[in-house]
Formats: structure tokens, C-alpha cells, sequence
């Protein structure tokens, strides 16, 4: 489709205008003035330029070149010469391509001539079309006759550019907005105006009376539709064209006593019907432009006030006055509902009925001054203390008084929320704060984000020295260290570890065991990096070797192994740990302690020689970096060691084995992990309570500025098409509409039912509470559901008990539980069947019973039936609508009356909904 809302023409059509080229072409050539080398006027060119204009451009391949040879036969056809024809030819092609080209830049067919821009650019198209024919043909005119260029450019150029300007409105002006409207002024006009145009163009006519016919086509102008300006100004210039090519009129008496040659006439009459086009087609399309602007200004204020009455967003409108600078002037419903009871707030101030910590008439002010734009706080209710509103305040209008808007959003649940998630965070950093361990939080980019009492006492340093600095710039770190104290690990789902020094404030050296991991969100992306370091000083500072060994025989594993990877020392704290007899391990290979899938993880496809040498490759100086290893102890149990392997050599650094010292870490370990759970949990449980604070401030913003407006605004703008307000639909642009409307409409339905368990989710709903007769409520279903039936084959009934059946709850509420369900059934069955909703009492409670003979819904799918948005694998195959939010809202509603939905049903065979409230106990005098 085109921007201009028109379809391409077919096959049959584009034929039959070139056909209009080929009879247009011969018909002004041989009424074309005796002697003249071109016709005065040549309409082909604006009929081309209209089929190109309608026709895809996959098919220009074609009829470029057909329109060539039309034009050729027309010229040959007339009487020219088959040179001279060919030049035209070419040139009339050549123009017709220039012009659609340049009109249908950007688009997919011809622009709607409905504002004055688009005429502008279809006059400088055509000044260009017909430029472009005048020097190809003059050319040719040049080359084959004596006629001088200029004067051949000149009547050329002016005769097709009026050829473009008088045809292509007609093709591009919209629709008539309502025909019929002015049968007899027009009727009247249409024959003052052949009137005049004979008088002034007949024969024997000499006066220069040309001027007459103008005031007519301003009326016109004036008075109808662009598209029948368009078609009167081609009827005009067809009249005056050719009684002036007959020596007729004013110009055809100048040419009759020579004042003019064959070219000139052209010339003068074109750029008199030019003139005459520009005056009344400008015109036309002026107040046609003026109208729509005044339709449309019409249609949004309509709009605004039905958007602002029926919004679910509390709104009011103020003014400003001498007595009261924002003075409530209006409300819609949903604002009364917010600000509660009481006597009406209209023609109160806002700053009755709100508790707002900052000034208002500070913020008029500032509005005014236009140092402000708009006004946004968190504010309390006077009339309901425990509440709080959002209130936004925007500036509508100064003159002639100061207008603004207001518009008020419940806030009361997401700030008890945040209180909680203020409880829960100061409860996190008492936790953190009363672990021994030091503990460095940083984000993905490696600035430290929090630390933990324990890191400030260890090292020295106040809080505020470390927070904020990147971790590799740590103020306790070692001179020449750089990066992270334990590097980073290499995904997600592992942890590294390492020892390191750290350089107290005081300028002591200690020894921390760093232990490093991420935390992780819900999806496993990492978001934060948790250094955890255990203080080591103590165990590192032993004076010897022999006193280091004795005291670190009970609690360290020291394995010594030769250069083939054999056990030769086996010490009392690898015993203790492992539980092996240190004879038996001599001789062995140090691998087999290791565990067997831990190692073919790390090596794989290594035997136990190549893996004992990869592990201990590039050492040849210094211990490898400590690192997590599972060893499996005499009693099949792991332990998880931090162990590390250094190079025993002597004073000529010959390699004599290797000493590996493991330090049983099990526990660590598990603190560890333990803790960044910890952290995990809390750092979700605060995020998850952070993000339903944000979703449910988006969400209402989000349906209330974003979703609502447009969809009520492509409501009401399919309804002014549908009732022909701007233009009568076509008949096959009705079902385009309808769809439009209907499906406009389930989005506000989807809203609704988004909104609805919103406000049962946040407990923002308020319930009335009052003694109903549930048989009572079927009477409103029905006349609910009446329309869901309508043009359906389906069967439709409802029934109760004779005597009344009282349940306590909220009238409106229970009759959304019908409607819902009654709709549902009548969706989900097929012509033929029925519906059946009845109300009983039955076990000591009051029963709703909804019994349908539809598709059913399948055994394994009924059990996800209340959740929201889910549909059954039935409803999707059969490809019928709806948005699996009905039957959760029935779920919500049924519980907090205290009562629950059963559900029967099987694949094909009907579905049966039972409702169970409790009864109400009536009182006895």
C-alpha cells in the first residue's frame, strides 16, 4: 500500500491508460494548430506520469518503453514525421520516468494531495518533467525544422508542465469527504462556469475578458472538494486549449492577426491555465488542509476527556488564583477513589488534601517562572493517614488563567515494600559486619563496593579509605602486587584461592588466605566478586623448619615425593588426615591420593605419569600457586585440600623432589560457600523485592501513558473512520476496521485484567463487604454475557434455587467471577453445544456451578489452569483468543472470599467450574 492509503492498479487498468496515452497523443496532434511542429498542449504526458505513478516499479521496465512507442505512433499517427516523432518520443518517456520518480521518492505509490507541501512538490516535479521533455524535444526540433530552441522550449516546456499540474491532482487528490453534499451549488457553479468559459474562448470573441472565468474557479475552490476542483480545472483547460488552437477567443485572435506564431499561442494558453491552476488548486488544498487540522483538533479534545474520565490513574485539573494558587477545578473517578471519602474535593486546594514535605506555592512558582517543567514527590493523604500517592504536577496552559494537571498514583504497598527492604539490608550488614573473616565486595569492573568490620580492624584502614577504590589500588596491598589478591576465577561456577601478604596501615605484614567467587542472579550471570580472606599470620610466622614441621604435623598433610612422582615422606598430619599408614605410602604415586574424575577433569586423557608432570610443570623456582584439590582419604571420604607443591633442590639448584604441603580447607570451604549463599539469597531476596517495587511502578505507568492511551486513541480514531466522519471507508476497508476495533479492544481488556490482578496482587482493591443474594447476580451476567452468544449456535442457561442464597462479599467482584466463567464456556465451545450456570446450596455452602459441553482442557494441563497467562494446548491448536488471564483473576477474587474453584473436565468432553463460598449466617430475632 501506498502512504497515501491508495492499492496498485492492475494489468487491465495500466493497459487501458495507455490506451489514454495513444488516443490522447492523436487527438491533440491533429487538432495541434496548421504549421506548428508541437501540439499546444499535450495531456499524454499527465496521463503517463499517472500510469507510472500507479503501477509497481517492477513493471517500469516495460512500459517506459511502451509508452515511447505509444507516443511515436500518436505523433505518426497525426501526420509528423517519423524522426521528429521519435525525438518526442523519447522525451515524453523520459518525463514521464523523471516525474513519477520524483513523486514517489520514499513511497510506494503517488502522495495523497492533501497539504500544501506535497503541491509544492508536485509543481517543482512537474517544472522539472517538463524541462526535461522541452530540451530533449527541442532538440529534435532544432535538429529537424528551423524553429528557433528558446521558443520551442519555452510553448514546449510550459505545455507539458500544465499537462503534469492538471492531470496528476486528479489521480492524487483524497477521496470527496461527503458526495452529494452541495448537488445543487455545484450544479449552479458547473454552469457559470461553461458559460462564462464559452463567452470569454468562442468564436469571434476578441476582448481580453480572460479574467472572468477566475472568480468562478475560487469558488470552487472554496466551496468543494480537491478532487472536483481538480476535475473541473481539466475540463477548463480542455475547453480554452482548444478553442484557442481554433483561433478562437482572445488568444486565438492574437494568433488569427499574427500577434502570436504556432509556439507562442501554446505558450500563452499554458501559462494561463497554469495560473488559473496554481490560484484555485493552492486554494482547494489550503482549506482542505484547514479542515482536517479543525477535524482533528475536534477528535483529540474529545479524546482528552475521555481519556481523562475513565483513566485508572487518579487525575484532577487545577487552576491558579489570587485565594488559592492550585485550586482543584475537576476529578475523575479514580482520584475520588484514591483520596477517600468525605466531602467533595472540588474547589479545594491541593494542599488540603495532600501532605506534601516541600511547598506548593514554591512549586507554582517555579512553574510559572518556567524554571520548572513539572513537579514530582511522594506525598501522604489528610484523609488517610496510612496512604501514600505519587503526585505528578504539569503546567497545561497559562492564558487565561494558570491551568495544570495532576495526576496521583498509589504508592502505599511499594513503600511499605521498601521499608522491609530497608530492615532486610540493615540486617545484612549486621551479618556481615560480625563475621571474623575479612570480607571484600567489588563489581564486575573491580571497584570495591563494600567491606565488612573485620577488613577495617585487620588492616587499619577506615571504611571510606576502601570503598570506592579499585581493588588492584588497595591501599594494604603489597608493594609490587598487582590485580585481584587471588586472581579471578575462570567462570561463573568456580572459585580460586590463594595466599598473600598485606601491608597494614601501621606498616605490619600479614598473612591472609584469599578465597575468591562470584555472586550470581537468578539466570547465573555473575554481578558481584566476593573476596573472603582468613587471617594465616599466625600459622606462617613459626620460627624454623623442624618447629614449623612439629607444630604444623597435627593439622597440615607435608608429602614429600621424588622426581618420578613417588611418595617419599608421608608425615603424622597427612596420616591424621588421611588416615593411612605413612610406611604403606612410601613407594606410591602421589596421584592416587588425588580424586581419580577430579584429575582426568583437569588432565584429560593424561596417564598418571603425564598427569604428575603436567601438575607440577613450570615450578623449577618457586611452590605452585595454591590451589583446591580433592584427596580421598583411607575411608573413601573427600576432603577438599588447598594444596601446594614446591621444589626441593640443593645450593646447585639440582632438582632433588618436591614437597607438597595440603591444608585441609573442608570446612573453609563450606563456610565459604555457605556465606556467598548466604549473600545470594539476601542479595536476590533485596533485588527481587527492589524489582517488584520498579515492575509494578512501570507496569501502572507503563498501561496508563504507554498502552491505554494509544489503544483508546486507535479506538477512536477507527470510529470516526468507521462512521465517515473524515471519509466513507470502502467496502473493503470495513473488515480492515473492524479488526482494527476488535482488537484495539481486547488490548483494553488485557489492560483491565492486567490492572485488576495488580490491584488484588498489592491488596490496592477495595472490597465492600456486604450481605448478597448470589442467585441475584445472574440476572447482571446474563445481560453481560448476552453479546458473547450473539450470532452463535449455542444454548445458554441459567438457574438457582428458589430460596435466597446468601453469601457476604463484594457484589461487583462475584459478578466478574460469572462473567468470566460464562464467557469462557461460551468460548471455548462449538456451535451446537451449550452452557449451563446455576446456584445452589449444597454441603453448607453456597455453590456456582458452570457446566459447558465444549473442548474440555486435557488431564496433564489442568493443574497450571489458574496460572496466568497459561493456555491450554487445545485453545492454542484451535486457535482461539485470549490472554489466560480470566481464570486466575476467578482464582484471586474466590480466595479472598474465602471460598475455591474446582475444576472437572477431560479432552473433548466439557469442562465444569464449581465455586464454593461460604454461606452467610443470618441473624434470628
Amino acid at each position: 500500500m501506498s502512504n497515501s492509503g491508495r492499492g496498485y492498479i492492475g494489468l487491465p487498468a495500466a493497459l487501458l491508460l495507455l490506451a489514454a496515452v495513444l488516443a490522447a497523443g492523436l487527438t491533440v496532434v491533429l487538432l495541434a494548430p496548421a504549421g506548428a511542429p508541437a501540439a499546444p498542449w499535450w495531456p499524454a504526458a499527465g496521463i503517463a506520469v499517472a500510469l507510472l505513478g500507479l503501477v509497481p516499479r517492477r513493471w517500469w521496465w516495460w512500459l517506459v518503453p511502451a509508452i515511447a512507442v505509444t507516443t511515436a505512433v500518436a505523433n505518426i499517427g497525426g501526420g509528423r514525421a517519423v524522426d521528429l516523432a521519435c525525438w518526442y518520443a523519447v522525451g515524453n518517456a523520459t518525463e514521464a520516468l523523471v516525474v513519477a520518480a520524483l513523486l514517489r521518492r520514499g513511497r510506494d505509490t503517488l502522495p495523497e494531495l492533501a497539504d500544501l507541501d506535497t503541491f509544492l512538490r508536485l509543481v517543482a516535479a512537474a517544472v522539472v518533467g517538463g524541462a526535461t521533455f522541452a530540451t530533449i524535444a527541442s532538440s529534435g526540433v532544432v535538429v529537424l525544422t528551423d524553429s528557433p530552441f528558446v521558443n520551442a522550449w519555452r510553448s514546449l516546456s510550459v505545455s507539458h508542465a500544465a499537462s503534469t499540474l492538471l492531470i496528476l491532482p486528479l489521480a492524487m487528490a483524497p477521496a470527496i469527504r461527503r458526495p452529494g453534499r452541495w448537488t445543487g451549488e455545484l450544479l449552479l457553479q458547473l454552469l457559470a462556469l461553461t458559460a462564462v468559459t464559452l463567452v470569454v474562448f468562442g468564436p469571434g470573441q476578441t476582448l481580453s475578458l480572460e479574467f472572468l472565468p477566475l472568480p468562478l474557479l475560487m469558488w470552487a475552490a472554496l466551496r468543494f472538494d480537491v478532487r472536483i476542483v481538480a476535475g473541473e480545472l481539466i475540463g477548463f483547460a480542455v475547453v480554452t486549449v482548444l478553442l484557442s488552437a481554433r483561433a478562437s477567443g482572445p488568444f486565438g485572435f492574437d494568433l488569427h492577426r499574427g500577434a502570436l506564431t504556432a509556439f507562442g499561442i501554446g505558450a500563452v494558453v499554458q501559462a494561463y491555465v497554469l495560473t488559473s491552476l496554481v490560484m484555485a488548486l493552492a486554494l482547494a488544498i489550503g482549506l482542505e488542509q484547514r479542515r482536517r487540522l479543525l477535524d482533528r483538533t475536534a477528535s483529540s479534545e474529545r479524546l482528552f476527556r475521555r481519556n481523562f474520565t475513565e483513566s485508572v490513574v487518579g487525575m484532577l485539573l487545577l487552576r491558579s488564583t489570587e485565594e488559592n494558587l492550585l485550586e482543584i477545578t475537576e476529578k475523575n473517578d479514580a482520584a475520588a477513589r484514591l483520596l477517600g471519602g468525605g466531602p467533595s474535593i472540588v474547589g479545594r486546594g491541593l494542599g488540603e488534601v495532600l501532605a506534601t514535605e516541600e511547598p506548593l506555592d514554591l512549586v507554582v512558582a517555579q512553574m510559572l517562572s518556567g524554571t520548572l517543567e513539572g513537579w514530582k514527590a511522594e506525598a501522604g493523604l489528610r484523609a488517610r493517614p496510612d496512604a501514600r500517592v505519587e503526585v505528578l504536577v504539569s503546567l497545561l496552559s497559562r492564558e487565561p488563567e494558570p491551568t495544570f494537571a495532576a495526576q496521583l498514583l498509589d504508592v502505599t504497598a511499594q513503600f511499605e515494600a521498601r521499608r522491609r527492604i530497608e530492615a532486610a539490608e540493615k540486617l545484612t550488614s549486621a551479618t556481615l559486619d560480625t563475621t571474623p573473616a575479612l570480607i571484600i565486595v567489588c563489581d564486575l569492573y573491580g571497584e570495591v563496593v563494600r567491606v565488612n568490620g573485620a577488613t577495617t580492624v585487620l588492616t587499619g584502614f577506615a571504611e571510606d579509605e576502601l570503598v570506592g577504590t579499585e581493588v588492584w589500588d588497595l591501599p594494604f596491598a603489597p608493594p609490587g602486587s598487582t590485580g585481584y589478591p587471588t586472581g579471578i576465577p575462570p567462570d561463573a561456577f568456580s572459585q580460586v584461592s590463594r595466599e598473600t601478604d598485606l601491608v597494614t596501615s601501621t606498616g605490619q605484614r600479614r598473612r591472609v588466605l584469599w578465597n575468591t567467587g562470584y555472586v550470581r542472579d537468578e539466570r547465573d550471570r555473575p554481578t558481584y566478586i566476593v573476596m573472603t580472606g582468613t587471617d594465616l599470620t599466625g600459622e606462617r610466622t613459626a620460627a624454623g623448619l623442624n618447629r614449623h614441621l612439629l607444630e604444623a604435623a597435627i593439622t597440615t598433610a607435608l608429602i614429600g615425593i621424588d622426581p618420578h612422582g613417588r611418595i617419599t615422606v608421608f608425615n603424622a598430619g597427612a596420616v591424621n588426615l588421611l588416615g593411612y599408614d605413612a610406611q604403606d605410602m612410601v613407594g606410591t604415586p602421589f596421584v592416587d591420593l588425588l580424586d581419580p574424575a577430579q584429575l582426568a577433569d583437569r588432565f584429560p586423557g593424561a596417564t598418571p605419569d603425564e598427569a604428575f608432570d603436567r601438575l607440577v610443570a613450570g615450578d623449577d623456582a618457586d611452590a605452585t600457586v595454591p590451589r583446591d584439590w580433592t584427596w580421598i582419604s583411607s575411608d573413601g571420604r573427600p576432603h577438599t585440600i588447598s594444596m601446594a607443591v614446591t621444589v626441593a633442590a640443593d645450593t646447585v639448584a639440582a632438582r632433588l623432589g618436591y614437597l607438597c604441603v595440603g591444608r585441609d580447607v573442608t570446612e573453609a570451604r563450606a563456610s565459604q560457600d555457605m556465606l556467598v549463599a548466604a549473600l545470594d539469597k539476601e542479595r536476590l531476596a533485596v533485588e527481587r523485592m527492589r524489582q517488584l517495587d520498579e515492575a509494578k511502578n512501570e507496569f501502572i505507568s507503563t498501561v496508563s501513558h504507554e498502552l491505554r492511551t494509544p489503544v483508546t486513541s486507535i479506538v477512536g480514531y477507527t470510529e470516526i473512520l468507521e462512521d465517515g466522519s473524515v471519509v466513507d471507508p470502502a467496502p473493503e476497508q470495513r473488515p480492515l476496521l473492524d479488526s482494527i476495533a476488535r482488537n484495539a479492544q481486547r488490548l483494553i481488556a488485557l489492560c483491565n485484567d492486567l490492572l485488576t490482578l495488580g490491584g488484588l496482587d498489592s491488596g490496592a482493591t477495595h472490597w465492600a463487604r456486604e450481605t448478597i443474594d448470589l442467585a441475584s447476580i445472574l440476572t447482571e451476567a446474563e445481560d453481560a454475557v448476552r453479546p458473547m452468544a450473539a450470532g452463535r449456535d449455542i444454548t445458554v442457561s441459567f438457574s438457582s434455587d428458589p430460596d435466597p442464597v446468601l453469601v457476604l462479599g463484594d457484589r461487583v467482584q462475584l459478578e466478574r467471577v460469572v462473567v468470566n466463567l460464562v464467557g469462557n464456556a461460551i468460548k471455548f465451545t462449538e456451535n451446537g453445544g451449550s452452557v449451563e450456570c446455576r446456584v445452589e446450596r449444597l454441603d453448607g455452602e453456597a455453590w456456582l456451578v458452570v457446566s459447558d459441553t465444549g473442548i474440555g482442557i486435557p488431564d496433564d494441563e489442568q493443574a497450571q489452569l489458574f496460572q496466568r497467562f497459561f493456555r491450554s494446548s487445545t485453545a492454542q491448536q484451535m486457535a482461539i483468543q485470549g490472554t489466560g488471564l480470566g481464570l486466575s483473576i476467578v482464582a484471586a477474587i474466590v480466595a479472598a472470599h474465602g471460598g475455591r474453584v474446582d475444576v472437572r473436565s477431560a479432552h473433548r468432553e466439557g469442562t465444569t467450574f464449581t465455586v464454593r463460598l461460604p454461606l452467610t449466617r443470618v441473624r434470628r430475632g
